[in-house]
């Protein structure tokens, strides 16, 4: 509605923009594609794996690609401080002086209701009749969490034949009444739960809805499904190998958590444990774990309350709970001292630096002030230390960021970046040295930035449905009250230099740090010795 505002001089133009789509034929796609796309000159890429050429594709002729090489101190120097010199553009009012921050805004949030059905489905919602649309999440608790013993991956191959048709419904069957709905329906699992996700317009919830209870509680199970999501995980495992940020992403967790820790392993599970599941583990957990005890529905948009207990109410009285028992999982602890452990990649143009350590569970007193003092660490992008000095400064990154999250489970702490390989020990150092300043410098202006972002954006956090939802969820998932960004506001409001100064201290612990680097072995890893951590430990070798 914002883009319609901007530049079609006003929102109600989008109703215009539904009345051509609504107008469009299939003469008319026809047409469109006759006159610009068939028969038309193109240029097409084809990219082989090595040694597979008969795979190229025909009438294509060798890219001449000149790889670059890593060559340290190759960059150039600039002084950051040096205002460039060009062209204004003529404005109404002075670009060169940042704007003074407006008064500040009070939170409105909304009005959250909930209800627990007798089956044990536990239900939170917002109702907002401001566009004809609802979002809505039926999660249940487990996910990996719940895996067998050498069968991790099972809820992941469960969440992705899960829609793959029902008893009564084939996968196309299923697949084309969702779209007559005009609806959107996922599932996934991840670590700690299994979700089935839709959007719809309200006047097709209930429609949709009569599909979800069906999948629930009669899946298809079809074997030639399961069969090709066990293909397609095995490929995206083998994908993760080739991506140097999700090397990085695996590796972390492996050693922040130790090999023996269950969040040390990714949902998709390994080639081995997803080649060793059969369709018969998937029916037993689902058999086993798949019990409105373990279930909680979030709801936002145009429908009121009774209704969406109404359309529960056909899965509440056929849906059977089940005892379900959690093992305990254990919180990692801070590592000894800080190590630097390098993964190689041969050849990689950039390193992924992914920096880290264990953090306080989304629970916790300090759990919310500590992702606010984080803003001007690595958190508010432009307005971050980190994103000043490594990328405006120094030129060694597109970007970087730091993040504190968490369940109620776990919190971590990372620092992650991509930066070019021949700067990798710069940018490591460069890292260290705001670390290991930013509590003792941290100042009145930068709390002032922090407490001005962090309040006024709170003003518009919940305008779309994807974040009304997402506030139920973390309502319904963590125990939190129905008020409780009332309380967040309150928490930042109170924040004083000398608060900000001792949640850094006691939650970010440079010198006992996961640094975790994946690049190009040979030219980087004996230059990172000059960080003064010993030798680096090879992941790989």
């Amino acid at each position: 509605m914002a883009q319609y505002e901007i530049f079609a001089g006003g929102a109600e133009f989008i109703s215009q923009d539904v009345q051509k789509i609504l107008g469009v034929s299939q003469q008319d796609v026809m047409r469109v594609y006759s006159t610009y796309i068939k028969d038309k000159p193109f240029v097409a890429t084809s990219f082989v794996p090595k040694g597979q050429q008969e795979l190229v594709l025909s009438g294509s002729t060798e890219a001449n690609v000149v790889e670059e090489q890593i060559v340290a101190g190759a960059e150039e120097s600039f002084d950051a401080l040096v205002a460039a010199e060009y062209e204004r553009t003529p404005s109404s009012f002075d670009r060169t002086k940042e704007p003074a921050y407006g008064e500040s805004i009070e939170i409105t949030p909304p009005k959250v209701w909930q209800n627990t059905l007798s089956s044990g489905i536990k239900i939170t919602g917002i109702a907002n009749d401001e566009v004809p649309l609802v979002a809505f999440e039926l999660k249940l608790d487990g996910g990996m969490l719940l895996d067998s013993e050498g069968k991790t991956g099972t809820a992941n191959l469960l969440a992705a034949t899960l829609l793959k048709g029902t008893a009564d419904k084939t996968p196309e069957q299923l697949e084309q009444e969702i779209e007559l709905l005009g609806a959107s329906l996922e599932a996934s699992a991840s670590e700690t739960d299994i979700t089935i996700s839709g959007t719809v317009l309200s006047k097709h919830y209930s429609d949709l809805m009569q599909l979800v209870t069906e999948v629930i509680l009669s899946p298809r199970f079809d074997e030639q499904e399961f069969e090709l999501a066990k293909d397609d995980t095995i490929n995206q495992i083998e994908q993760i190998k080739a991506n140097p940020n999700a090397i990085a992403s695996v590796e972390f967790k492996t050693l922040l958590y130790g090999e023996a820790h269950p969040f040390a392993q990714t949902v998709l599970g390994d080639k081995q444990t997803v080649d060793d599941t059969t369709l018969e583990d998937v029916k037993k957990y689902y058999e086993k774990y798949f019990t409105p005890s373990l279930a909680k529905f979030h709801v936002v948009g145009d429908i009121k309350q009774q209704d969406v207990v109404k359309s529960l109410a056909p899965l509440n009285a056929r849906w059977l709970p089940k005892d379900v028992t959690f093992a305990k999982v254990p919180e990692p602890k801070l590592p000894e001292s800080a190590q630097v452990f390098f993964y190689d990649v041969p050849g990689a143009k950039q390193s992924v630096l992914y920096f880290g350590h264990s953090a306080p569970n989304v629970t916790h007193d300090d759990a919310y002030k500590v992702s606010v003092m984080n803003y001007r660490l690595g958190g508010g992008g432009f307005a971050s230390q980190l994103m000043q000095e490594l990328r405006e400064n120094k030129g060694y990154t597109y970007g970087i960021r730091s993040s504190f999250s968490s369940d109620k489970y776990t919190g971590e702490f990372t620092i992650r970046s991509a930066v070019r390989s021949n700067v990798t020990l710069e940018a490591t150092q460069a890292i260290m040295d705001i670390l290991a300043e930013f509590g003792a410098n941290y100042s009145d202006e930068d709390l002032g930035v922090t407490k001005g972002f962090t309040l006024k954006s709170g003003a518009r956090a919940f305008e779309t449905l994807g974040a009304k939802l997402s506030m139920v969820s973390e309502i319904s998932d963590f125990g939190l009250p129905n008020d409780y960004v009332l309380q967040q506001e309150a928490e930042v409001k109170a924040l004083t230099v000398g608060e900000i100064k001792r949640l850094y201290g006691k939650y970010v612990h440079p010198d006992r740090m996961i640094y975790l680097i994946v690049g190009d072995k040979d030219t980087q890893f004996e230059r990172l010795q000059a960080l003064g951590l010993g030798q680096p430990t090879l992941l790989n070798p």
